[in-house]
């Protein structure tokens, strides 16, 4: 498809549209489909349907034509050339997006959905942004101001903008993730199963497994979710002191994806004792700052014993006590004990998998901020009067950062 939008636009596709029926575009009725040719000095390019959409009907606000081609890249762009040539100019789809919010079509949230869609990587990531786009959030944020603007300060009608504000700001570490994957490090000792598991859950071979140690050397990440939950995993190099310059540049950028982690997978082999990588790779995390700068979100940590389907001569207890859990055993060559690994990763995210259509979600950092700002100046309106400055401006302030979240600062 091909979509022209402005002032001029009935115009310029009337040039090289010629219908089968309607002689004259600029006659057309808005909402009506048309069947016709698109020409070039008088011979047909491609065989095409239009769409017409009336300023007051379209998405941009404008004039809008839809000229349906038929299928192959060959067509289409043909047909561009020709509209183009007519006198309209080729721009990214991004700035038709960009008209409706400047015409007042849509606002700020509803945009930044628009442009989130195409790059939904799920079906339950596509489900929520659509939702999105056609105001869910907006409409929970304009209702809120709506209540502040006739709010007469009693403690019941304070509550609720602040219940109302703490339940979607629950909403953003879910939200962000499906539009922000998180990051899903392995990590482990050289030949612990690193490369196995993460070929097990991606379902194909992915990474190189051998049984020699230091296979892997570069990080290998991949695209892949749970219950449509997306994350980017990443196979790393197993961390050890080596003398091997290759081996020791993958040990390095290991302890850099690392430190950018949202969640680890620490490898263990059940079949060999505790050794001094282990150790290490243990001590290395330990350091780590396992709070993300804004200290809302914690980076979790997930050992698993790898091998379970050999005789044990791992004593984990020894090496991390209770420090992380739970403790997940597998075989990830076999498949074992992988659907329990799955269901820990994805934990925290349980309540939003059966997803509630039209359910408001904070799906920006942008979004994220505001509403966490005007849930902080609501939260002040409910302290004892003494604790707080006038409870007006509180509101005001409340009401200023939800107004910047839908429209912009």
């Amino acid at each position: 498809m091909i979509q022209v939008s402005g002032p001029d636009t009935l115009r310029i596709v009337n040039t090289v549209f010629k219908g089968k029926k309607l002689k004259d575009l600029r006659n057309a009725e808005s909402k009506r489909i048309y069947y016709g040719d698109i020409c070039l000095n008088g011979t047909a390019i491609d065989e095409v349907i239009v769409n017409i959409l009336g300023e007051q009907d379209s998405f941009t606000g404008e004039d809008l034509v839809e000229v349906n081609c038929h299928g192959g890249i060959q067509a289409v762009k043909k047909t561009l050339e020709c509209i183009v040539a007519a006198g309209a100019k080729e721009v990214h789809w991004k700035e038709l997006a960009n008209r409706s919010l400047t015409n007042n079509k849509i606002d700020l949230i509803q945009a930044e959905a628009l442009l989130e869609i195409p790059k939904a990587t799920t079906r339950l990531c596509a489900k929520v942004l659509l939702d999105q786009y056609n105001g869910a959030l907006s409409s929970i944020v304009n209702k809120i101001i709506k209540e502040i603007e006739k709010c007469d300060n009693t403690g019941k009608q304070l509550n609720h903008i602040n219940n109302q504000l703490r339940e979607i700001v629950r909403t953003a570490v879910f939200g962000c993730t499906i539009t922000s994957p998180q990051k899903l490090i392995i990590t482990g000792k050289p030949n612990a199963g690193k490369s196995t598991l993460i070929n097990e859950l991606l379902k194909e071979d992915r990474s190189i497994t051998h049984k020699e140690p230091g296979t892997t050397r570069d990080a290998v990440d991949e695209l892949i979710s749970f219950d449509g939950i997306p994350f980017t995993i990443i196979d790393t190099a197993g961390i050890r002191e080596t003398d091997h310059e290759v081996e020791r540049l993958g040990v390095l950028e290991s302890k850099k994806q690392l430190r950018a982690a949202d969640k680890i997978i620490i490898v263990f082999d059940n079949s060999k004792s505790v050794e001094r990588e282990d150790k290490e790779l243990i001590e290395f995390i330990e350091k780590l700052d396992l709070h993300k700068t804004d200290n809302s979100h914690k980076v979790s940590i997930f050992p698993v014993i790898n091998k379970a389907d050999l005789p044990c001569k791992l004593n984990l207890s020894s090496l991390i006590g209770d420090t992380f859990e739970p403790i997940c055993q597998i075989s990830a060559l076999n498949g074992d004990g992988i659907s329990t690994l799955e269901e820990n990763l994805i934990s925290e995210f349980k309540e939003f998998i059966k997803y509630t259509p039209e359910r408001p979600i904070i799906f920006t950092e942008r979004q994220k901020e505001y509403i966490s700002r005007a849930l902080l100046f609501s939260e002040k309106c409910i302290q004892p009067a003494e604790e707080t400055k006038n409870d007006s401006n509180l509101l005001n302030d409340t009401k200023q950062n939800l107004l910047n979240c839908i429209v912009g600062s």
